[in-house]
């Protein structure tokens, strides 16, 4: 299987943590038009579809869900701790090998593949959480021999990542084995990861109010210094005008992102 140039290629967007279900997703909206509004009318043919994972979520959740209601009386006291558990459990699952989370993954993977075997290109926009599951799957289809032969690019079925709002940063997830990139061996080209984080974004942070982070972010922690390494890694400091939790769901609008896409699909 080779990627074809004559084919419309994909945005395939992850997303993160999320309360709702599926169908309430609307991010690939939110993508299409950013990069039509940097495209500013130029021609660049793309699709861009969303990889949905959250009704999985929910439904692993559902027994915590139900006695969180039967512990907690109060109407209003049980909604707002259902969405606490709903955001930490995302996060506690992401982190696990789980049977859920090990789906989330395969499923994902199943995906990236049925494009792949159209002859399409995929450029994957990771947000959150969804920036764990991307840099899971990925890294570990280039440790497969079919796949991401570093001098053929045609042959690798994501052709770069770029992650928005990523915790992969924080010791959390160094510490859970999260802290090498899988390397391509000795070649021509390099896969690309662009990191976009805002310092006020909590999940980048670790700090609930954020904080004045140095300029890099994954780069430093993925980053290996040997010739078959094949990664180009690089972070990218955004100032969305937001605070808290709300600087974590702004990158969506941000034109950094969108111009930064529009680059590595150009």
């Amino acid at each position: 299987m080779t990627v074809s140039a004559e084919k419309t290629p994909v945005i395939l967007v992850v997303h993160g943590v999320q309360l709702g279900e599926d169908e309430d997703l609307q991010q690939d909206q939110y993508i299409k038009e950013l990069m039509q509004n940097r495209l500013a009318g130029h021609a660049l043919e793309f699709d861009v579809e969303l990889y949905t994972y959250e009704n999985l979520n929910d439904k692993a959740q559902q027994k915590l869900k139900q006695l969180c209601k039967l512990i907690i009386q109060s109407p209003i006291s049980s909604m707002l701790a259902t969405s606490a558990l709903d955001i930490v459990a995302d996060v506690v699952m992401s982190l696990s090998r789980n049977s859920t989370a090990n789906e989330i993954r395969s499923k994902l993977k199943e995906k990236i593949l049925s494009y792949f075997e159209q002859g399409r290109a995929v450029y994957v926009l990771a947000h959150s959480l969804g920036t764990v599951y991307s840099f899971d799957v990925i890294n570990e289809m280039m440790a497969e021999a079919e796949y991401f032969k570093r001098d053929d690019p045609l042959s690798w079925p994501v052709q770069g990542i770029l992650t928005i709002g990523s915790p992969l940063g924080l010791d959390l997830f160094k510490q859970s084995g999260r802290s090498k990139a899988t390397a391509l061996g000795l070649g021509q080209f390099n896969f690309k990861w662009l990191n976009y984080f805002d310092v006020n974004d909590p999940l980048v942070s670790g700090s609930i109010f954020g904080s004045a982070l140095p300029s890099t972010q994954v780069a430093e922690q993925f980053k290996q210094n040997q010739p078959d390494f094949g990664w180009y890694i690089q972070d990218y400091p955004v100032v969305t005008g937001k605070t808290w939790l709300l600087a974590h769901t702004a990158y969506w609008q941000n034109p950094m992102v969108g111009d930064g896409l529009v680059s590595m699909m150009t």
